[in-house]
């Protein structure tokens, strides 16, 4: 078998092609067309042969393309010049126009488009057609008459919506970050601006392990903020942002709190900036302690919603004046409409001392954890009341004193006591290094009458409120 059989093909010969077609064609028909090729091949002749080098090796000296002319119709043509003006004759390759080429772009840049939009959502598309520039869109609503006089209600005092309108823009959101690097926050809080030029008060867990702190206005704009002082005892600090001509609030008396009175809080819920939310004064002079060790604070206790987010937000009368800030941490996460506000009379004097030296320089402190044991509970155990000592700082005098673990201190520095107040105006009324006597009760394990012993110890400087500077 031959490469042509091996091809695919069979050779066929001139004779035989033309007695079969000559049973089909008119013979008249095909001298005219024979005759026709002959006329046209005599006029192209001149084209130049290509030399036969350049055919040879080319796709033309494939043996698909040495079948020999068929049918007689190329009778007078060698196989050499045939072939060689095919090889010349090779079409040349149309340039896509431009009008085609600026389609194909457009269509790119469209489907570019479309697959960013997809990912990124709509607002890229509008804003990067804009310029970088955000798109300002007010969702169209139906106006309602507003008069100054609507936000007020009969006797003077604000409506919800007027509280809203006239303190929001003097509560900011407070964002945390643990790192320089963070570029999402760690936690969120509130704070209230107290003065034109930045001074702002929140909670000081809210500022906990804040490397970096972001202050965020009504008006959502965003500035970098400075702890000026923190007093973890009391749940209070001071932050500062670089800004003039702020809004601030007004602060009322919260020693005029009633039960029943209705209030306001603003503050920034799980990052949603400025929600307002409201409710009734459950309770007045509640004393609560954010740690074991903290200061017992003077709280005023609502049934409004108090969630993270919220510490350090305001707690408002309805004539627009902070009376408390709230805080979470103090709220009962097990009970349903319990939470807490530090009252403002309580964080007064502590906000100012913050702003004036930034920290707390003359709290003092004894030195114990402790429970305080009732009248009430004393007679039922069959023991003295007073603060029941549940754990000892051995770097405080007192720990050298005698006083242990399970002992009842019943008189401090001359005064019984029967309530966690008590203690706090004590140490109130002393400053660090000053010298108190103690009237201890240590219980019998077997339920028998105690002993009783007198202790003199010196009270320790609280440095609870002390600022780590490399954190700043």
């Amino acid at each position: 078998m031959d490469e042509q059989e091996d091809l695919g093909f069979n050779e066929i010969e001139a004779e035989t092609a033309e007695e079969i077609v000559e049973e089909i064609v008119d013979e008249e028909v095909l001298e005219s067309a024979e005759q026709q090729v002959h006329e046209e091949t005599s006029e192209e002749s001149a084209v130049p042969p290509v030399p036969e080098e350049k055919i040879k090796g080319s796709a033309y000296s494939d043996p698909f393309f040495n079948i020999p002319p068929v049918l007689g119709a190329m009778d007078g043509l060698d196989r050499e010049t045939f072939w060689s003006e095919v090889a010349s004759a090779k079409p040349r390759r149309k340039k896509p126009s431009l009008a085609l080429i600026i389609l194909a772009v457009l269509m790119l840049v469209v489907m570019t488009l479309a697959f960013l939009t997809a990912i990124n959502g709509r607002g890229w598309l509008l804003k990067f057609l804009n310029g970088g520039k955000s798109i300002e869109f007010t969702l169209p609503t139906a106006e309602k008459p507003r008069l100054d006089d609507a936000l007020y209600q009969s006797d003077g005092r604000y409506t919800i919506e007027g509280v809203s309108q006239a303190v929001s823009p003097s509560v900011v959101s407070i964002e945390i970050y643990n790192s320089k690097t963070s570029l999402l926050p760690s936690s969120q809080g509130s704070g209230i601006i107290m003065t034109t030029d930045g001074y702002i008060v929140t909670n000081a867990h809210v500022i906990e392990d804040a490397v970096r702190i972001k202050v965020v206005l009504h008006d959502r704009s965003e500035f970098s903020a400075d702890v000026v002082g923190k007093d973890e005892g009391s749940d209070i600090a001071v932050i500062k942002i670089g800004v003039k001509d702020l809004k601030p609030a007004e602060y009322g008396d919260s020693d005029k709190v009633v039960l029943g009175e209705e209030v306001v809080c603003i503050g920034s819920p799980a990052g949603f900036y400025g929600s307002v939310t409201k409710g009734i004064v459950s309770g007045t002079d509640r004393l609560i302690k954010v740690e074991s060790f903290s200061t017992p604070m003077r709280c005023i206790q609502v049934d409004a919603a108090i969630n993270p987010g919220n510490s350090g937000g305001a707690l408002l009368n309805m004539w627009g004046q902070v009376i408390g800030i709230t805080s979470s941490k103090l709220s009962n996460t097990k009970y349903d409409g319990i939470g807490f506000a530090i009252s403002i009379n309580a964080a007064r004097p502590i906000i100012e001392e913050l702003v004036a030296v930034g920290y707390m320089a003359d709290r003092a402190r004894i030195g114990v954890t402790y429970y305080i044991v009732t009248q009430e509970t004393a007679d039922k155990a069959g023991v003295k009341p007073g603060m029941l000592i549940v754990g000892i700082d051995e770097n405080c005098d007192i720990a050298g004193s005698g006083l242990e673990s399970g002992d009842i201190i019943n008189i401090l520095d001359g005064v019984v006591i029967t309530e966690t107040e008590t203690v706090k105006k004590l140490l109130e009324e002393h400053s660090p290094g000053d010298r108190v006597t103690a009237h201890v009760y240590r219980p019998n394990e077997d339920g028998s009458a105690g002993t009783e012993f007198d202790i003199s110890f010196k009270l320790e400087k609280d440095e609870s409120s002390f600022i780590e500077t490399e954190k700043k």
